[in-house]
């Protein structure tokens, strides 16, 4: 039964102020060989991309086939599909144009023969014949391909990865994927030595491996000491690597780590840099200094902690071109260095110091960062946490909360205009710990009326309860003594149960509107081959995914999401084979949703969102 929460009152925001070759595995799945490019607007950027069109054997004996619809593609648009056997004389699989979804399942195919399947597209004329028109993309289905629902490509030894990037390194219209490993990493607020060195590693779609790049032990192994956002900065069609480093040392002792004292292990002197890497060779473009630490104890403690709180990020700050955002600090101090690409040397744009504004902004910071449009004027604002800035680098709004582990931005309330972030806080409250904002103002919407000690993780988002209109918003106590399950839009408490941890996963899979979710596996049971259930609330299971989760992103085929995941030696995609009419153009086409994915990169692991509501 639902219980009324109702809206508390509007808290006090400050307003806007002015304003790296290995032998490949095969793959598990059939991946899109010849494809007509479209151009996907993402903010000012455009990604030039083929229609990751797939091809994969089921278990009851046929084959899943599923491509991507455009923004930009005709309302009209239908498609025809036809498929050979070794070779033989095509066969059109449908009977009339296919006009409901962009997927189609093939029982009638022999899956231990070759397969290949291609799309066309036709023009529907009222009381004429159809006229077909070209090929828009194919893809192969090799014989006896293992039923199962990933395709994979090996690493180059047995390891995990920690963070993904994905976008397209060469511009062949395919994503590619920059990881850093391995998957264990220190947290900066317990001092201790790090066990070794990050890698980068960059492998092109089909797991072709082309560099790597070892950080060395001035770059402590954890996340926020080493963010990286892997996007298309210069807009030359191909992406680049942007990351933070420090000259290289090939050994503890040779570093700049503390040998002792409270920060014994860490780095806390030294240069630091922003650089920008080649995608495609990972050669150093350009780099830049990083946020100067200056005294680190400036940022809050002696321990080589909060001076340690890393990260990078993107936005469209004018409407024509992608900035890079080089942030340091979290709960005490924030600055924000503001950088665009320009001829090979990344050029400043601004700088926001948080102390150096009027009044300070202090202590607001996230564990991620979003850009998007939030006042309709063609440029994107960056929201750190729970403070917002403006394209120009001046405050929108503070809410002088503190820090917030959690944070989504979408269009939760359609009737009203514009973007609203849901946040979940670390900070203790006494109320309002979980809370709606109007995204443009940071006007409280809605707010938990309860004490709050600290909601932990990232908790879940979407519309994953059937029954509930809208989108749902879960989350809960770091230690146990609550969870709450709100309808977004309204802040009705829907249930108090706990749904899997504090950090379970909602995602489009089966194709209905609301989404499927993986409940969190604790730390100390992920080995790297767990399984992943993937759950409908009140349903049942309707997938599982083996590995450490550490992306989620419409990549291939239909308009679904894809899990990117770490095993062992390996990079995984799972992807769903569950028949849907639902059409939807590629997820990756909204700004928001393309900057969140980006963001996957570093800091926490928040699931993408788009900038519209989905019905």
């Amino acid at each position: 039964m639902k219980v009324p929460h109702f809206i508390t009152p509007t808290i006090p925001c400050r307003l806007k102020l002015n304003r790296f070759m290995p032998v490949l595995k095969i793959p598990r799945v059939g991946i899109a060989l010849l494809v007509g490019a479209t151009t996907v607007a993402t903010g000012s950027a455009a990604e030039k991309l083929d229609r990751g069109m797939i091809a994969m054997p089921t278990d009851e004996n046929a084959a899943y086939i599923g491509w991507r619809l455009f923004e930009s593609d005709p309302a009209g648009l239908v498609f025809n599909l036809y498929r050979s056997t070794n070779g033989e004389e095509a066969v059109k699989l449908n009977r009339a144009p296919i006009r409901d979804g962009s997927n189609f399942l093939d029982t009638s195919v022999r899956l231990d023969e070759d397969n290949a399947y291609w799309i066309k597209s036709v023009t529907l004329r009222r009381g004429r014949p159809s006229i077909e028109g070209e090929e828009l993309a194919r893809v192969e289905l090799a014989a006896h391909r293992p039923a199962t629902s990933y395709y994979s490509f090996p690493l180059q030894g047995d390891y995990g990865f920690q963070r993904v990037g994905i976008a397209d390194l060469n511009g062949d219209g395919k994503y590619d994927y920059v990881i850093k490993q391995p998957e264990r990493g220190l947290d900066p607020g317990s001092a201790r030595k790090s066990p070794g060195t990050y890698k980068v590693e960059a492998y092109l779609h089909d797991g072709t491996f082309l560099w790597r790049k070892d950080l060395g032990w001035n770059m402590n192994m954890g996340i926020w000491w080493t963010p990286m956002i892997v996007y298309d900065f210069d807009g030359d069609g191909k992406a680049e690597v942007a990351l933070k480093t420090a000259p290289f040392a090939a050994s503890y002792e040779a570093s700049y780590a503390e040998k002792g004292g409270p920060a014994d292990g860490f780095v806390i002197s030294g240069p630091e840099y922003c650089s920008i890497l080649d995608g495609m060779t990972g050669e150093e473009i350009t780099k830049t200094d990083w946020v100067e630490r200056g005294d680190p104890e400036a940022w809050g403690d002696n321990r080589g902690n909060r001076v340690n709180r890393n990260q990078i990020g993107i936005a469209s700050l004018d409407g024509e071109r992608t900035s890079l955002l080089v942030c340091r600090g979290t709960y005490t101090r924030m600055v924000v260095d503001a950088y665009d690409l320009i001829d090979g040397a990344l050029v400043k744009r601004w700088r926001w110091d948080g102390d150096e504004s009027t009044p300070p902004v202090r202590g607001q910071g996230s564990h991620g960062l979003h850009a998007a449009d939030l006042d309709a004027d063609g440029r994107e604002e960056v929201i750190l946490g729970s403070v917002a800035l403006d394209d120009d680098g001046t405050v929108m709004w503070n809410t002088n909360m503190g820090h917030n582990d959690m944070g989504y931005l979408t269009d939760v309330i359609p009737s009203r205009p514009g973007l609203e972030i849901i946040l979940g806080y670390e900070s203790a409250q006494e109320r309002n710990g979980i809370c709606l904002l109007d995204a443009r103002t940071g006007e409280m919407i809605w707010g938990h009326p309860y004490k709050t000690a600290h909601i932990h993780d990232q908790g879940m988002f979407g519309d994953f309860v059937p029954s509930n209109p809208g989108i749902e918003f879960y989350s809960g106590e770091q230690n146990g003594t609550g969870y709450w399950l709100y309808d977004a839009a309204t802040g009705y408490l829907l249930s108090e149960e706990n749904l899997g941890g504090l950090s379970p996963r909602a995602l489009f899979w089966t194709g209905k509107r609301s989404k499927a979710y993986i409940p969190e596996i604790p730390w100390g049971k992920r080995t790297g081959m767990q399984v992943n259930r993937i759950l409908e609330y009140d349903g049942g299971q309707v997938g599982t995914i083996e590995g450490n989760i550490v992306a989620i992103a419409d990549l291939l085929g239909d308009w679904r999401e894809e899990v990117v995941v770490s095993y062992p030696g390996e990079l995984r995609i799972y992807t769903t084979t569950i028949p849907t009419e639902s059409r939807r153009p590629f997820l990756m086409d909204d700004p928001l949703y393309r900057n969140d994915v980006a963001q996957q990169a570093m800091g926490y692991l928040y699931p993408p969102q788009t900038s519209y509501h989905f019905r």
